[in-house]
Formats: structure tokens, C-alpha cells, sequence
């Protein structure tokens, strides 16, 4: 079986799928990664360009606003995917698609446009959920059908209906605590086990794998970190006045050195290898991306989250509200309240334990390669 998956290219919308393109690989089926840069040809996985050449996400930002004069905020992020993104990657995807044909799509919901384009080739695709709420899956579907109808229509056929997605199927990483009431995607779903991927750009630290002699804390603003270099910084140095080990990601396309100078018991890093640092340390502070909620429980480790955009705010409200994490805003991060929140989810168990049942959760999901045999019945469907 020829799959494609496909993914706009950033982090957080692409490694949550690799665990699961790889396992079709392994099960011996032909899979591309649709992508753009930085990505394409470094991947353990074929690539293909799935984006525009020069596309970003700011160049797209402009082009939306001069599209839609006086959009902002939701309404421009939810623009933004459901129009021009939408339309450069489909667009795109239409010929990658029919020069591939592919017998399955697989594709990350902000990906939209790959699930216009496979549908209007009529291939069968599924979505893969990267985000802790649903709610905004079904809503962009439909936003998107309402700029996208008349490419149906010049076909000669009836657009898809606004209330469904453009997949048969949604996979879904999200276990059952975090689940919210309902289903708005009106389609099949297939629980998956959130599986954390690297690629061999970031390496672990040497000093992490040597013996322990005190807490070690994770502090990490993701890949996108939405110019929150301040609070970074506020962040970092009120840690470091504890008597712990701190280990700090600054972002690939960040400067170690807009930090300055920090104390001696912090290390900073450009990228590391996220899945395989989580186990070697008993604290994660971070921006409250989905990868990094996920990997964090999935190996039982309590969250400080300091959420800065998109759907971060959701992920911290989500953990709090079940008692999994502690999260600071930035209007709440009074003097000394990220260092107080630090030092009391090192020494309070109570969050550890809901982790931990967290934990026992997201492992008790089918693991990737127990899904192949499901995207192959999709398919067969």
C-alpha cells in the first residue's frame, strides 16, 4: 500500500505522526512524508515537498490578512488554515498526489489542504489529531469547505458535507481523563499511543546520563516560542535559585546567547533529543505545546506549563483541571511564582500521581504498529 503523509512543516504538527509512518514502513508498505523545509531529505523516510517552495507561516499571515482585511485573532488563525494555507498546499499536493496515487492519506488536521487535495482525487485519508481538544477540528473542516466548494463544483460533483471531515477516520493520542465529552468530527476513531520521536539533530547532554545528585528540571518554550524570550529568562534564572539541575532548550532557530549569562547549575542547549531526555529528569517547565504535554506523561513526569499561544492555553486548563500540571500565565507570574510552582510539584505528590495514572493510560493505547492493520481495513472499507 502507498501511503502519504502528510504534514505542514513545523515540529509539533509533524513528529507526533513519524512513530506511526515508520511502523507502516516496517510493515512493509511504500510511505512518503510530505513536508518542507527543514525536514525534507533528512527524515528516516522518504520526503516529497508538500508546501510551496518559500512557503512560511508569516509569509501566509500577510497574504491571509490581505485577503480578509480586519481579521485577528481566532478568526485569522482559523482563516489562515482554511484558506491560504489550505489552498498553497493543496494546490500543491494535487501533483504530488497524482503522480504518487496513493492509496491512503494520512494527514495532521492543520494540514487541511491535504485533505481537500486527497478528496478531490478521491483517495481515501485519515487525520491524525495533534492537539489535546477536537472541538477545532470539525470547525476548520467546515471553514475550509466554505472557501474551498466551488473546486468540487468545477468537477461536476457535490462538495462534502460541512458537518464531517475530509477523512475517514481521526487517530487520536489523547487518553481517555483528557478526553472531552462528545465527538464533533463525525467520523470513525482509532486510538493511538502517543509515541515520542527525535531526529538525530539534538543530542542528550552527557551529564544526564551520569549519576543523579539532585532534581533535574526541563525548561523548554518549544520550537515556537512566540518571541517569549522574557519569559525564558525569568524562568530560567528563578530555577536556577533552587537547588536543582536545569537543563534548558532554547529552540533550533534561538541563540543560546539571548539568554546571557545564567548560573552554574544551568545548561542551555539549542535542540535536544526531547523523547529521550523526558526520562532522565523529575520535572518538565514548558509552554504547554501537545508533544511535549504528551511525552511528559507519558512517562509520568509532573508539568509546570507557562502557555504563550495557539492551543496552549487549552492544554494548560485541561492538565489543571484534572490535577496533572500547574500553569502560570504570564500576567500570573508574579516574582518568585515560577520558582514557588517548581518547588512545590518536586515536593507534592499529588500531581505525580495523576501523571501517573495518566501514564498507565496512554500505555494501555495500541501502539503504532498495532494500527497499520486498521489504516489497511480503512482502506479495504
Amino acid at each position: 500500500m502507498r501511503i502519504v503523509f502528510a504534514s505542514l512543516p513545523a515540529f509539533g504538527h509533524l513528529y507526533p505522526m513519524m512513530p506511526l509512518a515508520l511502523a507502516c514502513a516496517d510493515a512493509g508498505h511504500d510511505v512518503v512524508v510530505a513536508a518542507g523545509q527543514p525536514f525534507l531529505d533528512r527524515l528516516p523516510i522518504p520526503t516529497v515537498a508538500g508546501v510551496p517552495a518559500g512557503f512560511d507561516l508569516q509569509s501566509s499571515i500577510q497574504e491571509t490578512m490581505r485577503r480578509h482585511p480586519g481579521t485577528a485573532g481566532r478568526e485569522l488563525a482559523l482563516t489562515l488554515f482554511a484558506d491560504t494555507t489550505a489552498e498553497f498546499v493543496s494546490e500543491t499536493l494535487l501533483t504530488v498526489f497524482e503522480r504518487a496515487r496513493p492509496d491512503l492519506v494520512v494527514y495532521e488536521p492543520l494540514n487541511v489542504g491535504a485533505g481537500v487535495a486527497a478528496d478531490l482525487l478521491e483517495i481515501p485519508a485519515a487525520a491524525f489529531a495533534i492537539g489535546v481538544t477536537h472541538s477545532h477540528i470539525g470547525t476548520l473542516h467546515a471553514e475550509t469547505l466554505g472557501h474551498h466548494r466551488h473546486r468540487w463544483v468545477r468537477l461536476g460533483r457535490q462538495p462534502p458535507p460541512e458537518t464531517s471531515l475530509l477523512a475517514k477516520a481521526l487517530l487520536d493520542p489523547i487518553p481517555p481523563s483528557l478526553q472531552e465529552p462528545g465527538d464533533t468530527t463525525g467520523v470513525t476513531r482509532i486510538p493511538i499511543r502517543p509515541v515520542a520521536f527525535s531526529e538525530t539533530i539534538g543530542a542528550v547532554p552527557d551529564w544526564l546520563t551520569g549519576p543523579r545528585a539532585r532534581p533535574r528540571v526541563y525548561v523548554t518554550l518549544g520550537t515556537v516560542s512566540f518571541g517569549a524570550v522574557e519569559v525564558l529568562r525569568r524562568a530560567v534564572a528563578e530555577i536556577a535559585s533552587l537547588d536543582v539541575d536545569v537543563l534548558v532548550a532554547v529552540g533550533p532557530q534561538r541563540d543560546p546567547a539571548t539568554l546571557g549569562e545564567v548560573a552554574g547549575n544551568v545548561r542551555v542547549e539549542r535542540f535536544v533529543a526531547q523523547s529521550e531526555v523526558l526520562p532522565l529528569v523529575d520535572l518538565v517547565v514548558h509552554h504547554g505545546g501537545t508533544g511535549t504535554v504528551l511525552g511528559a506523561l507519558a512517562v509520568g513526569l509532573p508539568q509546570l506549563i507557562l502557555p504563550q499561544g495557539a492551543d496552549q492555553f487549552h492544554n494548560a486548563r485541561a492538565l489543571t483541571a484534572i490535577g496533572a500540571a500547574r500553569a502560570l500565565r504570564n500576567d500570573e507570574q508574579s516574582p518568585g511564582s515560577i520558582r514557588d510552582g517548581v518547588s512545590a510539584l518536586l515536593t507534592d505528590d499529588r500531581e505525580r500521581a495523576v501523571t501517573i495514572r495518566l501514564c498507565d493510560e496512554i500505555a494501555a493505547l495500541p501502539a503504532p504498529a498495532d494500527v497499520v492493520a486498521e489504516l489497511v481495513e480503512l482502506v479495504d472499507r
